[in-house]
């Protein structure tokens, strides 16, 4: 096949998962070129000498004009969504004058739904990570919820300044829904991660997508020592919906205090890493925060921890858990998510509540069982080379990408 790859996506499991796509497709002789922003997502992707790469900029701001928000408030797109639009357009416009057989798109940073199957004409593909969470799950809060009555003060400029703030807002993000639905039914094909996924896309779109299961590059992440130290790891972004607040205050209900958390992440929101730094002074928790780590340390780390806990809410697929399991290292994890389609409990690891209590007697469990990590560890490993191997998930793909010819 002669596919073109789009995508605008971040360093990340996102990224991580188009680079298995992307070389396991190259490896079996189908020829591809890339369209993107960033075509290595900053440096993360490791894309082939002879694959062909189209860089199309596309600048974004970050203020929001007066005239945008007047324009949201009439449910007109703004300036950033038409100038991604644009460079969708431009995109498409060399793919359909290319030859492809197939589009194969990845999601958008900012859309997640990619304008761009609005403007290519030859059979298309998605394969979409998750949807636009802010607007289907409650990060804290439902971004629909609305704000206080006026109570009284209706006829103050305090109450009306942040009602006008509130109401471009709300229509500027009903905009995004309705176009990111359109882009969402305009591909012949909706690729996801897990079970979960799919379920979360009917509840976004309304229309289903179909499961296409990851793999993991089991050459790269593998055992390198066998005595474990002694430190549980976390891994993922260091934002609030990954939920490393929970795994510090698991750190604070164990019996054993001398275990150490190190969570490692390639994007950090330094606030919110300064407010988990006072967590865990306040509670006695020993905490390190390691960021853009390489892929020789990561699999250091996670093949010397006594295991990894994983508190990602609503995680759609985690790679993290089987990148653990893969180095040999049980998995502390969420019963929630498509976490619950890789870690089978008592085996590779365990599924709890959000209950930090509940989260620290595992973590007991598996710091003073030497024998216990050592027999989880072996299956777990063996279970990733086994069921998670990197030629299923390119036969995954290649399978879903020829169904639309």
């Amino acid at each position: 096949m002669k596919i073109a790859i789009w995508h605008n996506l971040p360093s990340g499991g996102g990224s991580r998962a188009l680079n298995y796509h992307l070389n396991g497709l190259h490896q079996r002789g189908h020829q591809i070129e890339i369209w993107s922003n960033s075509p290595d997502a900053d440096g993360f992707m490791q894309i082939p000498s002879d694959v062909k790469i189209h860089k199309i900029t596309y600048n974004r701001t970050k203020e929001t004009s007066l005239k945008d928000k007047f324009k949201s408030i009439f449910f007109e797109k703004d300036q950033n969504m038409l100038d991604m639009e644009a460079h969708c357009k431009q995109c498409a416009d060399e793919i359909n004058a290319g030859g492809f057989d197939v589009l194969f798109a990845n999601s958008c940073f900012f859309y997640a739904v990619p304008f761009i199957s609005q403007h290519v004409k030859i059979p298309k593909v998605l394969y979409l990570g998750e949807p636009f969470r802010f607007f289907y799950e409650s990060l804290p809060r439902l971004v629909w919820e609305a704000p206080q009555g006026a109570s009284g003060k209706v006829f103050r400029r305090s109450y009306w300044l942040p009602f006008l703030e509130d109401l471009w807002v709300e229509r500027r993000n009903r905009v995004q829904m309705r176009e990111e639905r359109k882009n969402y039914e305009a591909f012949d094909k909706v690729l996801v991660n897990s079970i979960y996924s799919a379920e979360s896309c009917l509840k976004a779109y309304g229309t289903p997508a179909e499961v296409c299961y990851l793999g993991i590059d089991s050459e790269i992440f593998k055992p390198t020592q066998i005595e474990k130290s002694d430190y549980v790891i976390g891994l993922g972004n260091f934002y609030v919906n990954k939920n490393p607040r929970l795994a510090v205050e698991a750190m604070a209900q164990m019996k054993n205090k001398g275990i150490k958390l190190i969570w490692v992440a390639n994007m950090v929101s330094q606030t919110y890493a300064e407010e988990m730094q006072s967590l865990a002074k306040q509670t006695g928790v020993s905490f390190e925060i390691k960021t853009m780590v390489s892929d020789n340390e990561l699999v250091s780390l996670l093949s010397n921890a006594l295991c990894m806990i994983y508190t990602s809410q609503l995680e759609p697929f985690g790679f993290a858990p089987l990148e653990a399991n893969a180095c040999g290292t049980p998995v502390i994890a969420l019963q929630e998510g498509g976490v619950k389609e890789t870690i089978i409990p008592n085996k590779n690891g365990f599924l709890s509540d959000r209950n930090p209590k509940n989260l620290a007697k595992y973590l007991d469990l598996l710091s003073e069982n030497s024998a216990m990590r050592k027999e989880m560890g072996i299956f777990a490993a063996d279970y990733v080379r086994k069921e998670w191997t990197l030629e299923k998930c390119t036969n995954n793909i290649e399978n879903a990408l020829k169904s639309v010819l």
